[in-house]
């Protein structure tokens, strides 16, 4: 067939031959498809014809085998044409691929195809943290985390190298040999790297580039880790009880009545920050919300777990201490949001800092208070499974990390003298 026509017209009328089924066309449409692609590969490999037929055969023979894989691969019948340029064009997983024309759309399909398969750890590793922020609810604080575990122990490894699809499990068994190998990652921190890799690869699953997560299949006992390090020393009841009535004595001070309420409830700073008037219910406080660390009121638990959502008891000395709030911020309808402002985290710390350094206490953050509380109520009969409850935690094993020894040195020598003698 001789042809004069240019690039837009020949995409338009390749274009109407795809969106026909080859198979069942006339044979008159088909010679015309293959005579197209073939001036098209002329036009573009050889434009003023110096290359001999042997060279040619060879670039269509090349040519028709990419094609014929990328038929395999994506649906050619969904190939369009713009009406302003005569670009040829489809969509691929949302996104747009286009050529000035059909060869050079199949070439680009055909790389596309071969880009997954060379893909590494290391570049997936992007796409996993972009698909994270722009398609799922992870706070930034939790992608900010992972950068830098990613930063810490995996871009520099040989792992990250190699491409996603040639990864085998020996390969992640040898990184995490190498990693756990002096014992100084602590089976927590072992853990979030894990499970960096495990959103890697089960994202991979889903986008169809590799076939199962083979970290499904390995057995975590055999590494070593760090003994765990616990420097948490909540606040004893003694100090507990100084603070209290150090505290009690400052009169309106809006931080200090806000210390004095979390001495008595087991919240995250957070949730404290968060609470309404009309989450009170009789003897009870609804927890149902949270402040995040932007300042942002968030209606729903941190963490998303139905556990988190509670109630949380009010003693006579809790609700002593909401008539004195209620007096200095009588308009708002949240508890400790005044002019539409959420307590300060800094500034709640800063307060409780200055009241330690005036008792002569070793100074504990504010989420120390919710390890004291707890701890102190355990130590006073409070079953572990209540206060999960209280605590909102999914598991007991998350509750006994709240749960401290609060027996001052003294007591603990006297009782072995006792037992001992």
């Amino acid at each position: 067939m001789k042809c004069s026509l240019s690039y837009q017209n020949i995409n338009v009328n390749i274009v109407n031959c795809l969106r026909t089924n080859l198979l069942d066309c006339s044979l008159e449409l088909c010679s015309n498809y293959a005579n197209l692609v073939d001036y098209q590969l002329s036009q573009i490999y050889n434009p003023n014809g110096s290359k001999s037929n042997l060279v040619l055969a060879k670039t269509k023979m090349e040519f028709m085998y990419k094609e014929a894989e990328v038929k395999t691969l994506y649906d050619l019948s969904r190939v369009k044409t713009r009406t302003d340029d005569g670009r040829v064009y489809m969509f691929v997983k949302r996104q747009t691929v286009s050529s000035t024309s059909y060869v050079g759309l199949i070439e680009k399909l055909y790389d596309l195809a071969h880009a997954e398969e060379r893909i590494t750890l290391s570049e997936y590793f992007e796409v996993w943290m972009k698909w994270r922020a722009e398609e799922t609810a992870t706070s930034p604080k939790t992608i900010r985390e992972n950068r830098f575990l990613w930063n810490s122990f995996l871009r520099d490894d040989e792992l990250v190298a190699v491409p996603l699809k040639s990864l085998k499990i020996r390969d992640y068994l040898a990184f995490f040999r190498r990693i756990t190998k002096l014992r100084s990652l602590t089976r927590l921190r072992f853990n979030d790297i894990k499970s960096i890799l495990n959103g890697i690869l089960y994202l991979a699953v889903e986008n169809e580039i590799i076939d199962r997560n083979c970290l499904k299949d390995i057995n975590y006992k055999q590494f070593p880790y760090k003994a765990k390090t616990d420097n948490i020393a909540p606040y004893t009841e003694e100090e507990r009880q100084m603070i209290i009535d150090y505290l009690s004595q400052k009169g309106d001070d809006f931080y200090s009545i806000s210390i004095l309420f979390a001495f008595h409830v087991v919240l995250r700073i957070g949730e404290l920050k968060a609470l309404r008037w009309d989450d009170i219910q009789g003897n009870c406080i609804y927890i149902q919300r949270f402040v995040n660390d932007k300042n942002q009121l968030i209606e729903d638990i941190k963490g998303h777990a139905k556990e988190g959502k509670r109630l949380m008891p009010l003693t006579d000395n809790a609700k002593l201490i909401l008539e004195k709030v209620k007096v200095l911020n009588p308009d708002s309808e949240y508890i400790f949001i005044r002019n539409g402002q959420p307590l300060a985290t800094v500034t709640f710390n800063r307060h409780l800092k200055r009241c330690c350094n005036a008792l002569n206490i070793e100074y504990r953050s504010s989420h120390k208070l919710r390890f004291s509380t707890a701890s102190i109520m355990y130590k006073n009969g409070i079953k572990d499974t209540e206060l999960q409850r209280l605590l909102g935690h999914t598991t007991l094993t998350m509750t006994h990390h709240y749960l401290r020894d609060l027996t001052p040195e003294d007591e603990t020598v006297s009782k072995m003298n006792r037992i001992l003698g």
